[in-house]
């Protein structure tokens, strides 16, 4: 047997280098799909404050008909709400040493970089979706062709079923009249709520929550589109004039709530959804060096703010539905 092996460092093992590889691995990030959807407001910015104010008109309280010749134009008016949106810091820091940055064989500021663009990219997108779910409208599936409206904000039915075509005809019927059930709006006329862009709705699901609709053949694919180059981003296909964005971000939308987690949770939704207020847009900040040039860092910083437009209990108006469960 020979008395030399490369397994043993004495015999061997000392005679080569273990190499480190050129490629940086950085963690999996989720589809971050929600932020596409807001709206920038323009009365927001540098040395203006950080609260914006928004008006809401409702439509006339009684409508116009037909007058005598002789008789008085009817009159009428408006109802008016007001809506605020306030500015926040989000932001998020690595500090290293100047050692560190002296001795590594890669650059500190782009490695640290793309972990924090990851870190910003999700913290925005989720608290858009964490300001989607603030809606009081939602929407529970308890059969392949049954469900529940909630109108306070807080789901009071545990969901039985997953989505299916049914649940997207009765939820997109409900935005297109404006009538969402429950005790709100269940026995009134609502205004309904217009569509994204103008022909379709759109709507974000989890993944288990778009494999419910697409398991039913009724389900149009994204390739029978017209014009693909319309798309947005995750979207994945159409059905009843709503557009589906698919997203496995499972922090923004439960892939399994309910009975024995049956149902994956989404949105659906038409125009004017979320107001965006920007006094700094996010950007990407280098520490000034302390301690002679030791002590160093790397950091995102915003001040931002995102507020739902439309809320039911206050303005009888709602243009967001949650699918989830209790």
């Amino acid at each position: 047997m020979a008395g030399q092996t490369f397994a043993i460092s004495a015999d061997g093992g000392y005679l080569s280098i273990a190499k480190l590889s050129r490629t940086i691995r950085h963690a999996a990030q989720p589809l971050m799909k929600f932020r596409q959807f807001t709206r920038v407001e323009p009365g927001l910015g540098m040395g203006r404050g950080d609260t914006l104010n928004f008006n809401k008109l409702s439509n006339v309280v009684t409508a116009g008909g037909t007058i005598s010749e002789l008789g008085d134009i009817p009159e009428t008016n408006v109802s008016i709400t007001r809506g605020t949106l306030v500015l926040e810091e989000y932001g998020n820091s690595i500090p290293y040493t100047g050692k560190l940055e002296a001795l590594s064989e890669f650059s500190t500021d782009n490695l640290f970089t793309v972990a924090l663009r990851n870190d910003m990219a999700k913290v925005l997108d989720n608290t858009v979706a964490t300001e989607m779910k603030t809606s009081d409208t939602i929407y529970s599936p308890t059969s392949a062709s049954a469900g529940t409206w909630d109108d306070d904000g807080t789901p009071s039915t545990t969901a039985t079923a997953n989505l299916s075509v049914f649940h997207v005809k009765e939820i997109v019927d409900a935005l297109k009249t404006g009538q969402f059930g429950g005790t709100t709006l269940g026995t009134n006329a609502g205004n309904p709520v217009p569509p994204y862009d103008g022909e379709n709705y759109m709507a974000i699901s989890s993944v288990k929550g778009l494999r419910g609709i697409k398991d039913d053949p009724d389900w149009e694919e994204a390739i029978k589109y017209a014009d693909p180059e319309r798309f947005l981003s995750g979207e994945v296909g159409r059905f009843y004039s709503t557009r589906f964005i698919e997203t496995n971000n499972t922090g923004a939308l439960s892939n399994g709530v309910g009975t024995s987690s049956v149902l994956g949770e989404a949105l659906f939704f038409g125009a004017d959804v979320i107001a965006e207020g920007v006094a700094i847009p996010e950007e990407v900040r280098v520490k000034i060096p302390v301690k002679y040039g030791r002590d160093k860092g790397i950091a995102w910083y915003a001040l931002l703010g995102f507020q739902l437009i439309w809320d039911l209990t206050t303005d009888k108006e709602s243009h967001l539905v949650r699918v989830t469960s209790a």
